[in-house]
């Protein structure tokens, strides 16, 4: 079966209109001409479209069925134009960007303000996503950038770690571990804490440095993000130890920080998808991120 373009808008037409002459006039042609397409559209299709009923065009049933496909042909076709007519309103380019959670809520933005800032016709997009999510989508090439704490290597992407953080303690206000500028295990012994979630992988780094002081965790509350959780610090639920960028948003809003002996790393990277030349606005905002990246570190 050989349908052509011109073929299927003259169908369009006429179903809309009910009429060749209006059809004709729509697309700028002849009546004949018109006519003449929905016949070969007919003879191709060998379907019935038109009844022509005492002067009067009836569309059938298969008229009907065959319209709601073209409709929905036609509205790709539209969203194709918009995003063509947005490209060339915005010669700046985009940047799609695909972050975890935690610098998603409590970093990026303030990042991605003075970003654009500086490069006001760039358009911005931002998904929020687990870490590991994040490799999915950009290894799928469907976002330009990805920020998360993920492993080193993954298929489908170039990843490059950034300068390493550290977990930290948050605590609650006035609480007396407060005298001591680092934590160790044993500090935890008897107190309620809470915990990121087992599903997440930052877990059982943090658990790793508990079992080898053979320290038992009383968890109380387990969270799949550190924001929760610092909000029921500072409302003295107990005690946690989480990324750097939520305590740092959380600093001073009913909790205090402290260092954790032994290190746990935090290890934030940027992803880009692999066999693909990186866009200007992406290099630029990963520049920004590894710029930017000093102000998170927790000081002594």
């Amino acid at each position: 079966m050989r349908l052509n373009l011109r073929q299927i808008e003259a169908f369009r037409a006429v179903f809309q209109t009910n009429s060749m002459t209006a059809a004709a006039e729509l697309m700028g042609v002849t009546q004949p001409a018109v006519s003449r397409l929905i016949r070969d559209l007919e003879a191709e299709t060998e379907l019935p479209l038109f009844d022509r009923t005492r002067g009067r065009l009836i569309a059938t049933d298969n008229a009907a069925a065959l319209y709601r496909e073209v409709e929905r042909s036609y509205y790709g076709l539209e969203r194709i134009s918009r995003a063509a007519t947005a490209l060339h309103r915005r010669p700046t380019g985009s940047l799609r960007l695909a972050a975890a959670i935690a610098p998603s809520y409590y970093w990026l933005p303030e990042l991605i303000a003075a970003f654009h800032s500086a490069r006001s016709g760039v358009g911005i997009s931002l998904n929020v996503l687990p870490s590991m999510e994040v490799l999915d989508v950009v290894s799928m090439q469907q976002y330009d950038l990805g920020l998360a704490d993920v492993p080193a290597n993954a298929s489908g992407v170039d990843i490059e770690p950034l300068r390493g953080l550290e977990f930290v303690c948050v605590l609650p206000m006035g609480h007396r571990l407060l005298e001591k500028r680092i934590l160790v295990p044993k500090d935890f012994a008897g107190e309620p804490v809470l915990m990121i979630s087992p599903d997440s992988h930052q877990q059982h780094h943090i658990v790793n440095a508990f079992a080898s002081e053979r320290i038992e965790l009383d968890v109380r509350f387990e969270a799949s993000n550190s924001g929760p959780i610092c909000a029921l610090v500072a409302g003295g639920a107990g005690l946690s130890i989480v990324d750097p960028i939520s305590a740092r948003a959380f600093s001073g809003q009913g909790v205090q920080l402290r260092r954790f002996s032994p290190v746990v790393s935090y290890d934030l990277k940027l992803v880009f998808p692999a066999n693909r030349p990186r866009s200007d606005q992406a290099k630029a905002f990963a520049d920004f991120v590894r710029r930017e990246l000093e102000a998170l570190v927790i000081p002594a």
